[in-house]
């Protein structure tokens, strides 16, 4: 083996020990600082705390409620269940009786993708946070020390609830708080919102019960805390995301660990121009509160947590966000009239990040469909998502309607690949006559350079055409990339044979080595094969070195592939095997001719015409430069 080969080993080894190093260190996240504490270190001392700021004046007292430890234990008081369009239950959200809260959200039939048994058949249960729940008061928000969460106990009301909506009543020092929990409607005139089988409104009343006018400053709805689902899951994508007079921005866990030596625990901004919608995301699902236009104040608070996985216990790294609420003032109770009164209004959705489900949720929730992070790709990924879908809604199977979809992207760049493969094919007709010129002019690189691209203005060859396909594939390929990695659609769905999860590796068996183990995944092989049998059936263009680097591209395109999630290795085995269809089907049509091509008077100059400009431009300045 040359040096070039054995640079291209030692980069795809490093590569690979990379990639196992990763995927080993990736699901240890790093020590938080929890956002909030929902206890007090002396129970018997917070119980005797008033519910009022000390350091409040007596006719006007800021509320800040104390951080009561619960009156009773934590309960499940009411549930709700929401049904699609097609009435099959969806969505189960349970509320609890400590701060009147939603403690989980069911995604009923959408099971934990673990190889643990104690897990499979588990349905996914939303919000982290084990002590506190979507929709619970937040109080005290601040850059400074953690807040406190609504530890109030609330009363399910079945007199004032039905199937469609719950209310809870409880009481935080002098203030009656009321909560109604209300399903949307999934008709909407002639329309139907599927996502909103995963919406619920919040109407929150607060009334003052004291003698005098009581202030609240600094509180906040929280929107709940959100990390990986399971081991088998990246936490690479658990983010918490708003949306700022229609900009959207997307935070990790990473920006609160120290930088330069300083550590930030939390963040509390109340500087938004137009905070319309804020919440926390995983891989797969998502959790986005909106407020209406009176119940914000463009503030949000954002932390860092470590809470357990579900069912295993295993804490992983999460974050949290809680909205801020507008200041408000309620006046005191007199013998004539109650005391005041403030409402708040809120869409909370809890559900998958399925890209056409939440494109029909954005006249309620503006740009909610960013969430999906195509990043720089959307462009192309959107259009990829919604072919894909199309598909599965002809043919009932995801791994063919990838397939389907792989094959409908092939025939539209087929006359650019034809094209492509044809100027390659030219372009190794040319070898012959490039490597006399490297013979005649040993010692003048430059001079090489410009004769070659008299060869290629002569026979009208651009030596880019061969790399066009290659480039126009890659960012197809990488939407799609991007599409799996956050499409809620391929969560533990198979295809065929191995293939259970195309979501996940097709694993078939795993051995160790050097202390991990290594799993062995057929579509990765199957991708890494057809590659090189593609490549060996195109034309070999350009020097000794690149030749030799195209006929490792395999390796690197393998081990990039090899631990990501089974559907894009079907997808590239798939363009391959379209590929190498299209390649004897040319191979079989009439070779093309190395001819001189007539350049007709008055036509544009080409490219290479151009080029050739420049490059005698700048020959006489350096033989002008020499002649001094």
């Amino acid at each position: 083996m040359d040096k070039t080969g054995w640079i291209v080993v030692s980069l795809c080894a490093g590569l690979l020990g990379l990639q196992y190093y990763y995927n080993s260190t990736k699901e240890q996240p790093a020590p938080a600082t929890p956002a909030a504490a929902t206890a007090p270190a002396d129970p018997a001392a917070a119980a005797t705390a008033p519910a009022v700021s000390p350091a409040a004046t007596p006719d006007t007292p800021i509320v800040t409620p104390a951080p009561a430890a619960p009156a009773a234990e934590k309960k499940i008081i009411a549930t709700l269940t929401s049904k699609d369009a097609e009435g099959k239950p969806v969505a189960r959200y349970n509320f609890s009786n400590i701060g009147g809260a939603i403690s989980g959200v069911e995604m009923l039939g959408q099971v934990i993708n673990s190889t643990r048994d104690e897990l499979k058949g588990t349905d996914v249960s939303l919000n982290s946070n084990p002590d506190a729940g979507i929709g619970a008061l937040v109080f005290g928000l601040s850059n400074d020390r953690a807040p406190q969460f609504d530890q109030a106990v609330y009363e399910y009301r079945p007199d004032l609830s039905s199937e469609n909506h719950v209310t809870l009543l409880g009481r935080v020092g002098d203030l009656i708080i009321r909560k109604i929990y209300t399903l949307k409607p999934l008709k909407q005139g002639e329309d139907t919102i599927e996502g909103n089988a995963y919406v619920l409104n919040l109407k929150v009343d607060v009334q003052n019960t004291a003698g005098q006018t009581l202030n609240a400053r600094d509180w906040g709805l929280y929107a709940g805390g959100m990390g990986q689902i399971s081991k088998d899951e990246s936490s690479y994508y658990t983010y918490y995301v708003h949306l700022e007079d229609g900009s959207f921005e997307k935070n990790g866990a990473s920006d609160f660990r120290p930088w330069l030596g300083k550590e930030k625990a939390r963040s509390y901004d109340k500087d938004f121009d137009k905070l319309e919608w804020a919440g926390v995301m995983n891989q797969y699902y998502a959790s986005i509160v909106k407020p209406d236009q009176s119940s914000g104040n463009n503030a949000l608070y954002a932390a860092p947590a470590m809470y357990p996985l579900q069912v295993s216990g295993d804490k992983t790294e999460c974050v949290e966000v809680a909205l801020g609420l507008p200041d408000f003032s309620l006046a005191g109770k007199t013998d004539a009239m109650m005391g005041g009164q403030k409402s708040f209004s809120f869409d909370i959705f809890t559900g998958p990040k399925l890209n056409l489900m939440l494109d029909g949720l954005t006249d309620d929730f503006r740009m909610i469909d960013r969430v999906m992070d195509y990043g720089i790709f959307t462009i192309i990924a959107y259009p990829m998502n919604w072919l894909v879908n199309l598909y599965h809604g002809w043919l009932g199977n995801w791994g063919w309607a990838i397939i389907a979809m792989t094959i409908t992207i092939r025939l539209l760049i087929w006359p650019l690949y034809r094209k492509s493969y044809t100027s390659m094919k030219r372009m190794s007709l040319l070898q012959p006559q490039m490597q006399a010129l490297k013979e005649k002019y040993p010692n003048d690189q430059q001079k090489v350079q410009m004769e070659m691209m008299k060869l290629y203005r002569d026979y009208g060859i651009s030596p880019m055409g061969g790399c066009l396909p290659m480039l126009l594939q890659m960012p197809i390929f990488f939407s799609f990339f991007y599409v799996l990695q956050t499409a809620a659609e391929f969560r533990g769905e198979g295809f065929i044979g191995w293939v259970t999860d195309l979501s996940q590796m097709d694993t078939v068996f795993s051995f160790p080595f050097l202390g991990y183990e290594v799993p062995v995944n057929i579509l990765p092989i199957l991708m890494a094969v057809s590659t090189i049998v593609q490549m060996h059936m195109t034309p070999a263009t350009g020097d000794a070195t690149q030749v030799k680097i195209m006929r490792w591209m395999p390796l690197m395109f393998f081990l990039f592939c090899y631990t990501y999630p089974s559907a894009l290795g079907l997808y590239w085995t798939t363009s391959n095997l379209i590929s190498i269809l299209q390649t004897i089907i040319i191979r079989r049509l009439p070779a093309p001719q190395l001819e001189k091509v007539q350049k007709k008077k008055g036509a544009k100059k080409s490219f290479m015409e151009r080029m050739l400009e420049q490059q005698a431009a700048l020959e006489r300045q350096r033989q002008a430069q020499q002649g001094k």
